[in-house]
């Protein structure tokens, strides 16, 4: 055996202590994720926790989902690209690969990284495990599944689940589906609920990493997916109870351009996407979506706690946003897909560590910029000192503490955000939910493929979208700014004559689920977009 130099030692316990101080320099990163959490609901009461980490971090108001649906949103967290480039323009499948992902840059940049609660990347059938994408620990619940053998997936909690309760149905409750818009209590003990489960998931996780982590001087990179308070709503009833029918009622238009939702064909069943429902029935639907967001603050608090015991939460950077948001019967629609604020506008709340303070705003700041969930993967390169210049090319997303460090170079990195960002989203619920959109937060420019109709919103005299603008004679110049910004866009991502010919936007009905980017066998941009047992949406 062949004997080591003094000289190879010295290296070797320099380039140790070298990759020991890098790591140990990094903030450990909870990143923490509530799917289908409309922007609007975060407040002291419904839900205390999230309103301290407002208080105590910076909360940006006009933050969105590009593609709000539940794959497409993913997928931009997972490669910091925008919806051409990541190539999913609407409900599909998350390649199984991509050139750059999220987990394992974190993983190269000395973090160990897990993830807890929902991912759906995806199913392996014949391991039985999820496609991990390159995460080292998982503990996954997809809500795909019910736990039965000849059920399509039978993740985590799944598994847990029918330990416990051999032969039912974690769905049963209230005869709810994944996309219902009604609302029941859950009819188990709610130590059984998803949102339990992932909680109490989370904070063993936490116990784990915090042990290995002062062991080995090595931070982690958490994501905790909550699956609610998307459908089924199905809340446990002690706080169902205490949840009153909101004040607000669903947003209307006051000119009557959503006329064409309140009746549709799939008015009255159980996974409508659209119509006028009755008085009692859109309360219990409200109450159990906000019910449902109450037991998630739940969580995010015993997991916040659990992190002051331990002593890790100092030195951690917390993150919480959502996939997309939920309608709840604004302009007569459920749930998501649309270009609206209800479904595309989402939370975004973040914390630092103590000892970013003096570089970082106030606590309790609020940040204007547009921002958008490609902007996360390159925020976390940037808090582990792994982002530069040259990841400029590699991505749509910068860093968003870049809005949140105070002067210098950092101020002129701020200065130069994007002043507005892209939305799209294929076909989906029915063949006219199909558009294009452009916002910087204050005014959103739709196109909508199928017909050519576009559509102006004053976001700042008018949130809740109830008037469209875009005929008004003194916006004629403006709804034509922003038109050609969106021509600019596809000519600038060479989309071609499908998409802008002779200077005028295309499409109409044609699909275009995957762009050419797309890394996977389906890069095609006529696919239809239905994709085997991709069942929720």
């Amino acid at each position: 055996m062949a004997t080591r130099t003094p000289w190879r030692r010295s290296v070797q316990v320099w380039t140790l202590v070298t990759w020991l101080s890098h790591v140990s320099a990094a903030p450990n990163i909870l990143f923490i994720m509530a799917d289908q959490f409309r922007y609007d609901l975060i407040d002291p009461v419904r839900t205390p926790h999230l309103h301290g980490l407002r208080r105590q971090g910076a909360t940006f108001l006009r933050h969105y989902s590009s593609t709000p649906s539940c794959t497409p949103a993913r997928a931009a967290i997972l490669t910091g690209r925008s919806p051409w480039r990541h190539g999913m323009l609407g409900y599909g499948a998350v390649a199984e690969r991509y050139p750059q992902e999220v987990a394992r840059s974190m993983a190269a940049a000395g973090l160990r990284t897990s993830v807890v609660g929902k991912n759906h990347f995806g199913w392996n059938r014949t391991s039985g495990r999820p496609i991990a994408h390159e995460f080292s620990e998982l503990q996954i619940y997809d809500g795909l599944g019910n736990g039965f053998k000849n059920g399509s997936e039978f993740d985590d909690y799944d598994r847990w689940f029918q330990q416990r309760m051999p032969g039912q149905d974690p769905l049963a409750s209230g005869g709810l589906d994944w996309n219902s818009w009604r609302g029941a209590p859950y009819e188990y003990s709610e130590r059984l609920h998803p949102t339990a489960w992932t909680g109490q998931s989370a904070r063993r996780v936490l116990s784990s990493l915090s042990r290995a982590s002062a062991k080995a001087a090595q931070p982690f990179f958490l994501k905790v997916s909550f699956h609610r308070p998307h459908s089924p709503y199905d809340p446990p009833a002690r706080l169902l109870n205490i949840t009153p029918s909101p004040v607000r009622p669903p947003a209307r238009a006051s000119d009557g351009w959503d006329s064409r939702f309140r009746e549709c064909s799939a008015q009255g069943s159980r996974d409508a996407w659209c119509g006028e429902v009755d008085h009692d029935s859109l309360s219990m639907a409200r109450r159990s979506y906000q019910a449902s967001i109450s037991f998630v603050d739940e969580e995010i608090g015993s997991i916040l706690g659990l992190m002051g015991e331990l002593g890790i939460l100092g030195n951690t950077f917390i993150l919480f946003t959502s996939d997309h948001g939920d309608m709840q019967m604004d302009h007569f629609l459920w749930r998501k897909s649309y270009p609206y604020e209800g479904s595309a506008h989402i939370p975004l709340l973040m914390k630092w560590p103590d000892n970013m303070q003096a570089d970082f705003v106030d606590r309790g700041s609020v940040i204007s910029a547009v921002t958008e969930l490609r902007d996360l993967y390159p925020t976390f390169l940037d808090l582990v000192g792994e982002w530069n210049t040259s990841h400029e090319a590699e991505f749509d997303g910068r860093p968003l503490t870049w809005l949140l460090r105070r002067g210098g170079a950092a101020g002129a990195r701020a200065a130069k955000w994007r002043q507005w960002v892209d939305l799209e989203h294929d076909i989906c619920y029915n063949e006219t939910n199909h558009w294009n959109a452009l916002t910087d937060g204050a005014t959103k420019f739709i196109f909508h493929a199928c017909s050519g109709e576009e559509q102006l919103f004053d976001l700042v005299r008018d949130p809740g979208e109830t008037r469209d603008v875009s005929k008004d004679a003194e916006r004629f110049e403006q709804v034509k700014r922003w038109r050609q910004r969106l021509i600019a866009q596809f000519d600038a991502e060479g989309r071609g004559p499908e998409w802008v010919q002779h200077g005028i936007l295309q499409r109409r009905c044609s699909s275009c689920l995957y762009s050419p980017n797309y890394p996977g066998p389906t890069a095609d941009c006529h696919k239809a977009s239905t994709q085997g047992d991709l069942a929720v949406v």
